[in-house]
């Protein structure tokens, strides 16, 4: 059927004429075969091309799956003056149906929608033919110019024969072993493609499988070839049959495979374990499937040790059958350890079994032999774990640890499950990994397996951990089988099971489970929700209400437009009066213009919830199981304190207006200040609770009411008041705003810099810009991603990018501080060293170190705290309580000290000259406080507030912190740019419109530079500071001279340079070299 060619896919709109011909033309719902969109209604007129005498108009549907509804015709074809058509059943997809004959040569045809499910649509064919001759034509052939043409399915000249065949079923091998690759390949010849089915041992398959692979080719002479592939081939693979449909006709092949079992070795004792020396080592090994050694006649089964052939001697004695092996040893030396194999000597398989024997000294510790839970525990050595098979009637491995003092400690029980619970698990297995599409057989085993869960839950007064981890398991796979196949899960037995897993009875179990496993209560919470998604695919929802001791479901309808729902139900004379009796239950109010028909619904409350589903999913804790004391008092860290509500709805209802109110009465009663109530939802992306998209209406101690605009499952969580979680508002309010002024000023000093950097280009401004860079960026990605948490990756990302950023930044603050003491400190007391230090560049090396050294640490940090609280839970930024953050203050504190040293040594050079011993002391102080000005910004020292705020009760620390800190751009920007008359020079000259903005900078620096302007250090006039020497001076002394000479910070002659055209931080360089200078001077006087 070539649909393709002639289709009308749109949807008749303004009743679009279609013209028919002999010729078939198609109508198809718009979009096939993809799923048609709710609510349509569409129209088309249909009349022959050419009007003539005695035809009739033809109509076959050539695919056809509609929504048919309960009662009538939900979606329907209506062809006018035929009726309507809607068919739901899968089998009439590409399935062509009956001619239906009209004797009018113009009719209607509609498609209309409903706002319910939709599925593939229809393609309906239409065209004319003559009503006088009949048509010879069979199997809906029809007549085109005294030639049959054939409908799909059939061929020759009246369309009697079944086009389609199977030519061959062929298979890659029909006797091989478990485990090996198989391959069928079934060639068929058809006029179209044809639907292939494949068929196990009777039962369908389907893509879903997770060993099967199917995949088909079109070869060059016109058969089609379709292949099945196992990886892994299975005894229960040996009969296969194959199904191929063209919609019309039907053919099958079968084919028989041998599958031989894999053989299958048990060694005796099972497990590892340690003898002393002089004692036997006893092995046993035996063939636990002999129809596996079938096709292999010869060899038998062997021992090996270290890759060598283990034979009969005097210690070593081997007795040996056709399907087993014994050996006895008698250890004489510590070199008897190791590992022994036993292994069949023909099997064509590589197959074998081991185990570990350690022989030991007998005055080396060990645990001794003892029976602890219905457990034989066999002597091992201090140190080890020892491993034994799980009590009678359970299946897995307990382990044991057997400490350095040889004292068992508790056994490991986790891996220990229920033999009934196993079977039944395998069961699900064959199901999921076959892709079975046999619905009595999926529903069988469905129901089987709930009905023992159920009776066996139900019957244990308490679970063991390995059942609870087993039913957890047992209960995804059920609900992912039935998402699969869609069958009608038992809902009463799977709420059942659920309610029996969920008794305090197991909290001791479930405490277990959560220590030495990744699962936790939240499976039971995404299954449940998984599972109310599949019941609302069902079309026919019938009221469920189930209420057992731990958790309450109501599977109901409503509409939402008209009403709300209230779960558990409160009638509204209710609410107020019996409070107590309905301590915690959900509301939602009427959502307008959502849906003018039912939604179905799933509601649910969880009892006992809060003593399984921690708040901290990092399990591993020794503190993660805290409880509430006796007293009613929380414990510090933070607790859900309340049943959990959950709903779920089978449309998307957005955002929701008005919210959902969700009433939680507290379990224990928060009488102490120090905790919160905070409403919460689980975010099963992230594995934590959320409070995104929730708010607290009301609170008190005994009950909190929380507003959400999103559905899911809700609680109420104790967070107790830290310094991480809980920031003041006005803390906050100032932090921004004076960042952001911070990233404006530093950004225009940023761009004045680059404006002018001809004029200013100098190793110190170099190192000057990659601050403010740094700076820009770490305050940028700090104010508009720190709180970022709802992403861990992200998260993660965003705190180590911050780490470094502020690394970078103080870095570069000590690398200029250690060329400002270079400079001058270095200077005064060693004039050579420092001449030196400044012979040649070295900006590249402090960029190197000012960038290197803090990726270093931060990658370093991030590697070190990966997995373990790298960041805080409310803020992408280091944890105080991991210990990351101090990866960060550390080092700050270091470069704090080093710079406070720095600025402490530059201050006594400066007081050190002769010009400030002889200034009076109000102008000694005004120059120390230029100083600190234009020093501190650029040095970063204010930050050791930073460390004294991480005390929470030291407020007075933590606004001098972020007002210090956040402003420092502004700092930045009035020392080196406002008070910079020389940046403002360039400024004029490189763009004299701009000369208004030197005016502003003068006046604003005329008062700064008075003081010093009033009498002048150096007279301009001199042409050196050395040139009071004379030019009788030593060797020595003219040598001193010239290091004197060359020493200058930021021009090329200091003594020369007159201080009023500088930059604040120049003049108090150059004012301290000029003094390093003189002092240098006196000495060689």
């Amino acid at each position: 059927m070539s649909v393709e060619k002639k289709k009308v896919d749109t949807c008749g709109l303004n009743e679009e004429t279609l013209l028919a011909e002999s010729t078939p033309k198609f109508i198809t719902s718009p979009g096939f075969p993809s799923q048609y969109k709710s609510n349509l209604q569409c129209s088309w007129t249909v009349k022959p091309a050419k009007e003539k005498m005695d035809i009739r108009l033809v109509f076959e549907f050539r695919s056809q799956y509609l929504d048919k509804g309960t009662s009538g015709c939900s979606d329907y074809v209506m062809i006018e003056g035929l009726g309507e058509f809607c068919e739901d059943m899968e089998k009439n997809i590409l399935r062509t149906s009956e001619r239906i004959l009209l004797n009018d040569t113009t009719t209607m045809v509609r498609f209309v929608s409903d706002v319910g499910f939709t599925y593939s649509g229809f393609v309906l064919a239409f065209y004319v033919e003559d009503k006088v001759k009949p048509c010879p034509c069979q199997n809906g052939g029809r007549c085109l110019n005294s030639t049959c043409v054939c409908s799909l399915g059939y061929k020759d000249s009246n369309c009697e024969i079944e086009s389609l065949e199977i030519l061959s079923f062929k298979t890659s091998s029909v006797l091989l072993r478990e485990g090996k690759p198989l391959k069928f390949e079934v060639e068929i010849t058809d006029d179209s493609i044809p639907n292939v089915q494949w068929f196990r041992n009777g039962i369908g398959i389907t893509s879903a499988s997770l060993r099967y692979v199917r995949n088909s080719i079109i070869a060059a002479n016109g058969s089609f070839f379709f292949i099945l592939k196992i990886s892994n081939v299975l005894r229960r693979d040996e009969d296969w049959t194959v199904k191929a449909s063209n919609g019309v006709t039907t053919s099958y092949k079968s084919i028989h495979i041998k599958v031989l079992p894999k053989l299958l070795l048990q060694l005796t004792p099972q497990y590892d374990f340690s003898i002393q020396i002089g004692e036997s080592i006893n092995l046993l090994c035996t063939v636990i499937n002999p129809e596996s050694l079938k096709y292999s006649t010869n060899g038998s089964l062997i021992w090996q040790k270290n890759g060598r052939n283990i034979e009969t001697d005097l210690d070593i004695y081997i007795s040996t059958t056709n399907l087993s092996t014994t050996l006895r040893k008698t250890s004489r030396r510590l070199g008897d350890s190791g590992s022994y194999f036993c292994l069949h000597s023909s099997y064509p398989d590589p197959t074998n079994v081991s185990i570990s024997v350690m022989v030991t000294k007998p005055d080396q510790k060990r645990c001794p032999n003892e029976i602890f839970e219905r457990i034989t525990w066999n002597a091992t050595i201090a140190g080890t774990t020892k491993e034994e098979s799980c009590p009678k009637n359970q299946k897995g491995t307990a382990t044991r640890y057997c400490d350095t003092q040889g004292l068992w400690e508790i056994p490991n029980l986790i891996n220990c499950t229920n033999v009934v619970f196993v079977n039944a698990s395998k069961e699900l297995d064959i199901l999921l990994e076959d892709g079975v599409n046999n619905t009595e057989e999926i529903q069988k085993t469905v129901d089987n397996t709930l009905m023992i869960m159920k009776n066996l839950t139900s019957e244990a007064d308490v679970l063991s951990a390995g059942d609870i981890s087993s039913s957890l398991d047992i209960l995804e796979k059920i609900v992912n089988v039935t998402n699969l196949t869609s069958v009608n899960i038992e809902k009463e037995a799977f709420f059942e099971v659920v309610d029996n897993v969920l008794s305090t009875n197991n909290a001791k179990s479930w405490t277990t489970v959560q220590e030495k496993t990744e699962k936790d209560g939240s499976l039971i919470l995404k299954n449940m929700d998984r599972l109310s998604e599949v019941i609302m695919k069902n079309n026919n929802i019938t009221s469920t209400n189930f209420t057992g001791i731990n958790f309450e479901v109501t599977v109901d309808r409503t509409n939402i437009d008209k009403s709300g729902i209230i779960f558990p139900y409160v009638s509204s004379n209710d609410t107020s009066s019996s409070v107590d009796e309905y301590s915690t239950f959900l509301e939602l109010p009427v959502q307008a213009h959502i849906s003018d028909k039912d939604i179905a619904y799933v509601a649910v409350i969880y009892k006992t919830m809060s003593e399984i589903l921690h708040t901290n999913l990092d399990l591993k804790r020794e503190n993660n199981m805290k409880k509430v004391k006796e007293d009613g008092k929380a414990k510090d860290d933070e607790t859900i304190n309340s049943e959990i509500l959950s709903l779920t709805t089978h449309i998307d209802l957005g955002d929701l207006f008005p919210p959902l109110n969700l009433t939680f009465n507290h379990l224990f009663q928060n009488k102490s200040n120090k905790h919160q109530a905070v409403c919460v939802s689980w975010n099963f992306t992230l594995n934590k609770w959320s409070s995104k998209g929730c708010r607290v209406n009301s609170t008190n101690n005994k009950r909190t009411v929380c507003q959400c605009n999103h559905l899911t499952n809700f609680a109420i969580l104790m967070r107790p008041y830290t310094s991480e979680k809980e920031d003041k508002t006005s803390l906050k309010t100032l932090s921004l705003v004076g960042v952001i002024v911070s990233i404006i000023f530093t950004v225009l000093t940023l761009i004045i810099y680059i404006m002018t950097w001809k004029h200013i280009k100098s190793d110190q401004n170099i190192m000057f810009i990659n601050l403010c860079g740094s700076l820009v960026l770490s305050y940028v990605v700090f104010i508009s991603a720190v709180e970022e948490t709802n992403n861990e990756v992200l998260c993660i990302a965003i705190t180590a990018i911050i780490h470094y950023l502020f690394l970078v930044t103080f870095f570069c603050m000590v690398g200029m501080g250690v060329y400002y003491f270079m400079s001058i400190t270095v200077t005064f007391y060693a004039m050579h060293v420092a001449n030196n230090f400044k012979s040649k560049s070295r900006v590249h090396w402090f960029l190197l170190g000012g960038w290197g050294v803090p990726l270093i640490i931060a990658v370093s940090t991030l590697g070190a705290f990966w997995g373990n609280n790298y960041h805080t839970k409310n803020y992408c930024w280091l944890s105080m309580e991991s210990g990351s953050l101090y990866l960060f203050i550390v080092p700050v504190c270091v470069i704090a000290v080093i710079d406070i040293l720095i600025i402490v040594s530059l201050m006594r050079v400066l007081f050190a000259t002769s010009t400030m011993i002889k200034s009076p002391l109000h102008k000694k102080a005004a120059s120390g406080l230029r100083s600190l000005g234009t020093l501190v910004p650029v040095l970063g020292v204010t930050w050791i507030f930073g460390v004294l705020a991480v005390n929470e009760s030291a407020e007075v620390f933590q606004f001098i912190f972020i007002i210090t800190n956040s402003l420092q751009g502004l700092f930045i920007f009035v020392s080196h740019v406002v008070l910079n008359k020389k940046l403002i020079q360039g400024i004029k000259t490189q763009y004299p419109s701009l000369s208004g903005l030197s005016m502003l900078a003068e006046s604003s620096r005329k008062e700064t530079s008075s003081d010093i302007s009033d009498r002048p250090i150096v007279k301009p006039k001199q042409k050196g500071i050395l040139s009071i020497f004379g030019t009788s001076s030593s060797k020595r002394t003219a040598k001193a001279k010239k290091q004197i000479k060359s020493d200058s910070l930021l021009t090329e002659n200091t003594a020369s340079t007159d201080y009023s055209s500088v930059a604040p931080h120049e003049k108090i360089c150059l004012m301290l070299s000029e003094g390093a200078a003189k002092e240098k001077e006196r000495k060689f006087e």
